[in-house]
């Protein structure tokens, strides 16, 4: 009897083909494909005008999707209404507007938390656990908080549905070089924890150095694809970048 042969596994999220804009006829995304396995941190990179931010919105729903498919675990989500995502396990944090600035931050979280109540007050400790400086503001509205806080809100209130993928645009905008380093350190604690990223990132440097892959986007379509180390050694991602044979490790 012969052996079976392995079957590839299954991604955790697949985008094949995809054709994506907010104006019907008008593309952003012409034929953008990627693909993110389990515990991998996935880096989506390109200059401005890319794509990188309509792939992720297209993922998650915002973004009407043409053509082209979205499965997550081998089942096709694209067309699924933006408040269904997290009943598939998926979870997105946008770049902008991404906390209740009027609401302390665990009411914030309080909110994420919502749909499993029984686990509420667990969850909220573990994230005071992940985010220690959240705890000390627990009773502050978001509002009043750094960029950095914020953004360590946003990301504690995606993870209270205890999502199995965690979609995150530009994290690190805005941010200080000492933030941007916070944020990344604390991506790859929660990747350690089961928790898949794809990442949309404009700070290329800090997101190949924490991520297993990357695609870079150009005009809609992804022209490099390969590991963090690979991407940052090479000139021809140097040049999309800067404009040169610069290598972005250097």
């Amino acid at each position: 009897m012969s052996a079976a042969v392995p079957q590839p596994a299954v991604p955790h999220l697949a985008v094949t083909d995809l054709v994506a804009g907010y104006v019907p006829d008008v593309p952003i995304l012409r034929g953008a494909s990627l693909r993110v396995d389990d515990g991998e941190i996935v880096a989506v990179l390109g200059p401005n005008g890319a794509g990188k931010s309509t792939l992720v919105k297209a993922v998650a729903g915002l973004v009407p999707a043409r053509s082209g498919d979205i499965l997550v675990r081998g089942e096709s989500i694209r067309g699924l209404a933006t408040h269904k995502l997290v009943g598939t396990g998926v979870a997105y944090v946008p770049q902008v507007g991404n906390v209740f600035t009027r609401l302390s931050v665990e009411e914030n979280l309080e909110l994420g938390g919502l749909g499993a109540p029984a686990k509420m007050r667990q969850r909220i400790a573990e994230m005071y656990a992940l985010f220690p400086d959240l705890a000390r503001f627990r009773r502050l509205a978001a509002g009043r908080l750094s960029g950095g806080q914020r953004q360590m809100v946003a990301v504690a209130r995606a993870l209270m549905a205890e999502p199995h993928l965690l979609m995150l645009d530009e994290p690190s905008a805005g941010l200080s070089p000492k933030m941007v380093e916070l944020v990344f350190q604390k991506l790859l604690e929660i990747r350690s924890n089961a928790v898949s990223i794809l990442l949309v990132e404009q700070n290329a440097k800090a997101a190949l150095a924490i991520c297993d892959r990357g695609y870079v986007l150009a005009e809609g379509r992804e022209r490099f694809e390969g590991s963090g180390h690979d991407l940052l050694a090479s000139p021809e991602v140097g040049a999309l970048y800067l404009g040169s044979t610069t290598r972005l490790a250097s």
